[in-house]
C-alpha cells in the first residue's frame, strides 16, 4: 500500500522501519559515532540507526541537531530516511544537510517498527509492502438531541470484536454516501427516509496487522430512536459524542468522529460535484 505523505527532502530509500513513539532530540540522543539511540524513554533507546527508516512523531531539543544527522551518515551509521508526522526547522534542517529522503504528515500507528519500506522523498510516500487496502465505511447517526449512536461488535464479525463502533462495512459501490445508507437499514433497521445525510469528512486511515482500513466517515441525522441490531451487534448505546474517546472502540473511530462533526466536512453540494 502506498501512503500518501508530503514532501520535505527529495530522493527514495528503502529499509526497516525504526520507530519512537515519543519525540526525539538529534543533539544528546543520536551518537554520531556510532548511531546509537540513548533516550530511556524511547522504544529506540540502546539501538542503532544506521540503514534503518527514522520514524517518529517530530524533534525537539537544540537546532544543532541536524549536524548529528550528518555526522552519523557521513559515517555511514545513520538513518537512510526519515517519516514524520511534523515537520519542524529541526526536521528539515536534518534531512537537507544530510541529504536523506523525508517525509511528513504519516501517521506513526500505520507503521511497524522493523517492517521494510520504501520512502520516496519527492513523492511524498511510504509504501508498505505486503500491506494491503481495505476501504470501508463509518456511517454516525445522531439524533436532535445531538447524542450519536454506537454499536457493540459481536463474536461473530471478522474483526475488532467486542469494540464499539458506528454503523460500518466494506465499500462494496462506488459512492460512500449510498453505502452508508445500506449499512444503517442493515444495520439499525432504520428506513432510508427516516435519515438525512449531513456531511462527509477526510478518509482517516487504521492499522490492523498486515491491511489498513481506509475509513470514509460521513454524518447523518435521524428523528428516530428504534433500532434493531442484527446478528454483527449486540447491544448499542445514544451516547454523548465526547465518550467516544473513553470507549474500547474500533481502531480511530474518535479521529472519524472528528473528521465529520465540524462544518470543515463535505457538504451534499461539493460530495455530488
Amino acid at each position: 500500500m502506498l501512503v500518501q505523505g508530503h514532501k520535505v527532502y527529495g530522493g527514495t530509500a528503502a529499509g526497516p522501519v525504526a520507530k519512537s513513539t515519543i519525540p526525539l532530540s538529534f543533539l544528546g540522543e543520536i551518537d554520531p559515532l556510532t548511531g546509537r539511540v540513548d533516550n530511556a524513554s524511547s522504544e529506540l533507546n540502546g539501538r542503532t540507526l544506521g540503514g534503518t527508516v527514522l520514524a517518529f512523531p517530530e524533534a525537539r531539543g537544540s537546532t544543532v541537531g541536524p549536524y548529528v544527522i550528518y555526522g552519523a551518515g557521513k559515517r555511514g551509521v545513520g538513518p537512510v530516511a526519515m517519516v514524520v508526522e511534523r515537520a519542524d526547522a529541526i526536521v528539515v534542517s536534518a534531512a537537507v544537510i544530510a541529504r536523506i529522503p523525508c517525509v511528513e504528515g504519516v501517521d506513526m500507528d500505520l507503521l511497524l517498527d522493523g517492517e521494510n519500506i520504501s520512502v520516496d522523498g519527492e513523492k511524498g510516500t511510504v509504501e508498505l509492502p505486503g500491506v494491503k487496502e481495505t476501504p470501508v465505511v463509518t456511517a454516525f447517526l445522531q439524533r436532535e438531541d445531538g447524542k450519536v449512536l454506537l454499536l457493540k461488535r459481536s463474536q461473530k464479525v471478522g474483526s475488532f470484536r467486542g469494540r464499539w463502533a458506528g454503523v460500518s462495512g466494506y465499500l462494496e459501490v462506488p459512492q460512500p454516501e449510498e453505502q452508508g445508507r445500506r449499512e444503517i437499514e442493515e444495520e439499525t433497521g432504520i428506513g432510508r427516509g427516516e435519515v438525512q445525510w449531513v456531511r462527509s469528512g477526510p478518509s482517516v486511515l487504521a492499522r490492523d496487522s498486515d491491511q489498513i482500513f481506509v475509513v470514509h466517515p460521513m454524518l447523518f441525522r435521524t428523528q428516530s430512536t428504534k433500532v434493531r441490531i442484527d446478528w454483527e451487534h449486540t447491544e448499542f448505546e445514544w451516547v454523548d459524542p465526547k465518550e467516544i474517546a473513553q470507549r474500547e472502540t474500533v481502531p480511530k473511530l474518535d479521529r472519524a468522529w472528528d473528521a465529520v462533526s465540524h462544518e470543515g466536512g463535505k457538504v451534499e453540494a461539493q460530495l455530488s460535484a
